[in-house]
């Protein structure tokens, strides 16, 4: 039987992190972290490589870009669950492509969006 998924949630807002790593374990997949801050997420891969990961844009003032680069440079994918809109994004190349499911998502379109970088039907 194959292992479910780890998926690595970066997110500094508390119940929204309590919110991703529910909705993820009930759907299956391991969770790891939450992961408050850059540095915590840095640390963690370097020890950690997760199946996938789903990054908050903006932590207490920081860009999430260097933990989006070091997820691409690792060829991990990665969505974003961030209030930020795609026109905030284009001066990021690590962020502007990547699929942002908002910061207010809807379950489905979430566990679908994570289904697809995962590439599982």
């Amino acid at each position: 039987m194959q292992e479910a998924p780890r998926i690595l949630v970066v997110e500094d807002e508390y119940l929204i992190a309590l919110e991703l790593e529910t909705e993820l374990r009930t759907a299956g997949y391991r969770v790891v972290g939450p992961v408050p801050s850059i540095d915590g997420a840095l640390k963690l891969l370097k020890a950690n490589r997760p199946d996938a990961a789903i990054l908050d844009v903006n932590l207490a003032g920081e860009w999430i870009t260097p933990v989006a680069e070091t997820l691409r440079a690792m060829a991990v994918p990665y969505i974003l669950a961030s209030g930020y809109v795609a026109a905030d994004l284009q001066g990021h190349p690590a962020l502007r492509d990547a699929v942002n499911v908002g910061k207010s998502w809807r379950s489905e379109y979430l566990l679908e969006t994570l289904r697809s970088a995962l590439g599982r039907p």
